[in-house]
């Protein structure tokens, strides 16, 4: 018998899909260029790095162009808990939301210092301030897509995406979804995750 030719289909990243030429509707591969030519289209961002002042296009499909990494797209997410951003004590969630993986990075604003010194025998108190940003490990991660909750287990703040939740994702209600952050030593942050990224997810999954 003989054997159905196959072509192999890489786009920016994804898993490698096979298109039988034989039985493959002629409008399934234009829906595929077509996709290609939309993902061209997006805005690039030049690392899928995640820093505390990082200046990326937040809440939208973008396309990465990580030197280390490869082509891949992607959602940059960022919430802002306790006020202020840059309000002593605040914390800020940040996620790179991909199709194979979730990366989240929790960063906490301190320090408020004063300097002393002394003239002419008075003592003279002068305040500075230094804003000390530290980072949180994130050890699990857990997602309420409506009445579904995932929970995972990541390395380095990591987490891969199954088919599962890709799917749940993608199909998500139009509305913040609720997500609870477990850090090392069991403390735990309550953030979301804004509608805008929510509806950007339609095209990363």
């Amino acid at each position: 018998m003989k054997l159905l030719q196959t072509i192999p289909v890489l786009l920016f990243g994804a898993s490698l899909a096979v298109i039988f030429p034989q039985v493959c509707a002629a409008s399934t591969v234009q829906e595929i260029a077509i996709l290609a030519q939309a993902s061209r289209d997006l805005p690039m961002v030049k690392s899928a790095g995640l820093s505390p002042d990082m200046d990326v296009p937040w809440s939208k499909a973008v396309r990465i162009v990580d030197p280390f990494e490869g082509e891949f797209l992607g959602v940059f997410d960022r919430n802002s808990l306790g006020g202020y951003l840059y309000r002593e004590g605040s914390k800020q969630v940040i996620s790179l939301w991909t199709p194979s993986s979730i990366r989240v990075l929790v960063t906490v604003n301190s320090g408020q210092a004063t300097s002393s010194f002394y003239t002419a025998g008075r003592v003279y108190t002068r305040p500075d301030y230094f804003r000390f940003v530290t980072t949180k490990k994130v050890d699990k991660l857990l997602l309420k897509v409506r009445e579904k909750v995932f929970q995972l287990d990541g390395s380095n703040g990591t987490f891969a995406v199954s088919q599962e939740l890709a799917a749940a994702l993608k199909n998500a209600p139009d509305e913040n979804l609720d997500i609870r952050l477990v850090l090392e030593g069991g403390q735990t942050v309550d953030s979301e995750i804004g509608k805008g990224t929510v509806k950007a997810w339609r095209t990363i999954y």
